[in-house]
């Protein structure tokens, strides 16, 4: 349910959530490198669209990115 150092969660349709690690995703495909690599969030994520951005334009599959601040665990 909330797996300790996942710094990943794709949230799949129907609120099923899957959680992973952005280092092995990016290293197995060049879409998540180019994912990961993208300028980080907003100084201050929390305000206005907290920290989200359309990925639309990228193809089936992804359609936003949005930063959320966690605690250490």
């Amino acid at each position: 349910q909330a797996p300790l150092c996942a710094d990943v969660v794709f949230q799949l349709q129907g609120g099923h959530r899957v959680f992973a690690h952005r280092v092995y995703l990016a290293t197995a495909c060049s879409r998540f490198y180019d994912l990961f690599t993208l300028e980080g969030p907003p100084e201050t994520v929390g305000e206005g669209d907290g920290g989200s951005r359309d990925l639309s334009s990228w193809g089936r599959g992804f359609l936003s990115l949005h930063w959320e601040p966690v605690a250490d665990p």
